[in-house]
């Protein structure tokens, strides 16, 4: 008999966080599953852990390889996996023991292809910990139409870019010979491939996964990826192809896409401005940035360009980028120092609608 669910996890040097994130899934309610657990080459201990888990339960297969990227770990275990349905777990954050046993019913109970669930953020900034939850209406999607004029919903919030809320039908992955790209932010291009061709969706109401988004001893680097830009391009490009390819011309519709690329070039620009470059090259970059069509598409036709809102984007637009600096300098001393007012605040504009 093939278990009911595999459990995929690409591992990397987290030895701290490795036990509690596998014990979160040895305990699940749901026992009929296998956990692929693949070492990526991994320089600490987490090897051994893996190993040791493996000796102890039968459920779990342990392997190795040499360090590829969390992709390529993934796919690793996507060509091992028997499971009906594939999960796919970030080993340095866990579960509630019931999340697997709700994701699998559902997912049965409706016959569905994907399955998206929410999830609790945490946060450890300035000495303080604290969770953010996400969580959408429960919801069933039959057609590919249906999900097509709703995907939009789920693009800002994080629900489509992650790979570790869903619940994936193995057979839907392998008959459409889907794995992880080896590029930058590889889970939204690979949800964009999964979702292209995807006719049954469901949402499922629970936020029973706790991400990590910083963690005790972590830093914010003050140095600038240049690549960071053209990657976003390729990225957006990405979700613009799949668009275009659904045939969407709904300008309501397009108007939450954009959108999606707007709040990423403002985060953008954030970065820049809080990096320890000199002034003037942190002008340079910023006027790059706001002179790129996609940019300026982007501020154009998102709906931030409405209500109160739409006044501090205006200089984005308007390519004013001494302006745009001091706003990225605004964001970066709000998230530092009023950090829960910063994240609630951010899920809301991500959740809100005009």
């Amino acid at each position: 008999m093939k278990p009911k669910i595999t459990v995929i996890a690409p591992v990397y040097n987290v030895e701290e966080y490795l036990e509690k994130s596998v014990s979160s899934i040895l305990k699940q309610t749901l026992k009929d599953i296998e956990v692929i657990l693949v070492d990526d080459g991994s320089s600490d201990a987490s090897g051994a852990i893996i190993d040791d888990f493996a000796a102890k339960d039968n459920r779990i297969i342990g392997l190795h390889q040499v360090n590829a990227g969390a992709a390529a770990a993934r796919n690793t275990g996507i060509k091992r996996a028997q499971g009906k349905y594939l999960y796919f777990l970030d080993p340095d954050d866990w579960l509630e023991k019931t999340m697997l046993q709700k994701m699998y019913e559902f997912a049965e109970e409706h016959q569905l292809q994907l399955s998206i669930a929410g999830f609790v953020n945490e946060y450890y900034e300035k000495g303080k910990a604290f969770s953010v939850k996400n969580v959408m209406p429960r919801r069933i999607f039959t057609t590919q139409n249906d999900f097509r004029l709703h995907a939009h919903e789920y693009l800002n919030n994080t629900f489509l870019a992650v790979p570790w809320n869903k619940l994936y039908k193995t057979s839907y992955l392998k008959n459409h010979h889907l794995e992880f790209p080896q590029v930058k932010w590889d889970d939204l291009h690979f949800n964009m491939e999964v979702i292209r061709n995807i006719e049954r969706v469901g949402v499922l109401d629970i936020a029973e996964y706790h991400f990590f988004r910083s963690r005790p001893g972590s830093e914010t680097t003050k140095v600038f990826n240049e690549k960071l830009f053209a990657n976003r391009i390729q990225q957006f490009k990405h979700i613009l192809a799949v668009y275009d390819d659904w045939k969407i011309s709904d300008k309501a519709i397009l108007m939450y896409v954009y959108n999606y690329y707007a709040l990423r070039m403002i985060q953008l620009t954030q970065e820049i401005a809080d990096n320890n470059m000199h002034i003037s090259q942190k002008k340079s970059y910023v006027k790059k940035v706001l002179a790129d069509s996609l940019t300026q598409s982007a501020f154009k036709k998102g709906k931030s360009n409405k209500g109160l809102i739409g006044l501090f984007m205006i200089p984005y637009r308007l390519r004013m980028a001494k302006t745009v600096l001091a706003i990225g300098k605004v964001i970066s001393f709000v998230k530092a120092h009023f950090s829960v007012l910063f994240y609630r605040a951010r899920i809301h504009v991500q959740k809100s609608k005009e």
